[in-house]
């Protein structure tokens, strides 16, 4: 008798402890994110929709907002007023593209949109950065000489969504204040970054959310058509950009829950955005 309850409150004590430290071991709010969606903050002053803005100047940049809090990851039917420049799409890209990252995979993200100016010491502190519509983008020196030093110091960069030659241009003539000596060339399929975590076979030109509801054409700009991925590398091979040219994934993060908008696109939107992710945290 005295055996079976020393058993018994052994098991007992076992099973307590087992709970209890899976408790201590299960991520609790307090635990720091895996991944911070990061959204940078550039200046405005180079091209949009196909015209130059040089008169516009960098003051019409829209300004940082307050922190923005996601609801229930993103939410089903969350779709807010965005902002424009570097703010297209935000806050409910963000959210949309984070809370689907942490249902598909489980991973720990901030589920929250996160925004930080080129110039802020925080910068460091993230190794993902996005940049959106840089077709207006514009940098001075001493915000290329800022970028370079992340890079150098092992971080990433997608730019996404813009679209035909000037704006292609306008991007080309601010990276190269980055990196006056990197070549700015088409990734091929077998690229590492197309398979670390989905395989990519083909790439899929994404439409902006009218487009893609009303199926109209996918692309924006009759100068240029194809949709091309281009990276820009470090002399060990590692990517540091990637550039998702002539598409618009943002769009996709953001509408996968619209009912019009079709599933190819926004499937391979996120496949593809959480393969860049990997890489960047593994590479």
């Amino acid at each position: 008798m005295k055996k079976a309850a020393a058993l018994l409150l052994l098991g007992l004590f076992i099973t307590a402890s087992f709970v209890f430290l899976t408790a201590v071991l299960a991520d609790t709010p307090a635990d720091p994110p895996e991944f911070y969606f990061t959204r940078l903050l550039y200046s405005e002053g180079g091209v949009r929709g196909g015209f130059f803005r040089r008169g516009r100047g960098r003051g019409f940049t829209m300004p940082k907002p307050a922190p923005f809090k996601c609801p229930e990851f993103g939410g089903k039917n969350f779709f807010p007023i965005q902002g424009w420049g570097w703010a297209t799409d935000y806050p409910g890209g963000d959210c949309k593209f984070m809370g689907g990252i942490h249902r598909l995979t489980g991973m720990h993200v901030d589920p929250n949109p996160n925004v930080i100016e080129i110039m802020d010491d925080d910068l460091f502190k993230y190794p993902f950065i996005y940049i959106v519509e840089p077709g207006g983008l514009s940098f001075d020196e001493k915000e290329a000489a800022r970028l370079r030093e992340y890079f150098q110091r092992g971080g990433f960069l997608h730019v996404d969504d813009f679209w035909g030659l000037a704006e292609k241009a306008n991007f080309e003539a601010q990276i190269r204040k980055v990196f006056p000596d990197r070549p700015i060339e088409v990734l091929p399929l077998s690229h590492p970054v197309f398979h670390t975590f989905f395989d990519i076979d083909e790439i899929i030109q994404v439409p902006n959310v009218g487009n893609g509801c009303d199926g109209g054409p996918t692309w924006e700009r009759s100068d240029d058509r194809i949709p091309r991925v281009y990276g820009i590398s470090d002399d060990t091979g590692r990517l540091m950009v990637v550039v998702t040219y002539n598409t618009d994934l943002g769009d996709a993060w953001e509408y996968m829950d619209a009912a019009c908008y079709p599933e190819r696109f926004s499937g391979y939107a996120y496949r593809v955005g959480l393969n860049f992710m990997i890489y960047a945290m593994t590479h």
